[in-house]
């Protein structure tokens, strides 16, 4: 464990800086600059939020933990995936459909998040 002397202000570093990373992912996902912009900051605000609650009293170290483990693991499957999600994108903007979702595409992304999830709960 890489986290052993964290103090909660790390975690608190930890935890907005991930939320940070989520906010970035997710707002490059929709088309609009309005869309993106409201993304963003719903993701920024929730990581605020969550971040305020949780700075004091007992467990919030694991607080912190859980909420890395539930945000991080996404904004890295977004850049994992990020040819995957261009080339969606590029048809929807053409007005083609968009690729339908396989089963090895769900297979894939679920072993990708399992491995993610295990790599960061080791490091943390």
């Amino acid at each position: 464990m890489l986290s052993e002397h964290f103090t909660p202000t790390y975690w608190w570093i930890a935890a907005s800086l991930s939320g940070l990373a989520l906010a970035v992912a997710v707002a490059s996902l929709p088309s609009k600059p309005r869309t993106k912009l409201i993304a963003g900051t719903a993701v920024v605000l929730v990581t605020a939020l969550y971040c305020a609650a949780r700075t004091r009293g007992e467990g919030s170290e694991q607080a912190f933990q859980l909420y890395i483990l539930g945000t991080l693991p996404l904004a890295v499957l977004r850049w994992v995936f990020a040819g995957w999600f261009r080339r969606q994108l590029a048809l929807a903007r053409a007005g083609e459909p968009i690729q339908e979702v396989k089963g090895r595409h769900t297979a894939l992304f679920l072993g990708a998040l399992v491995a993610v999830v295990a790599g960061i709960a080791v490091v943390l």
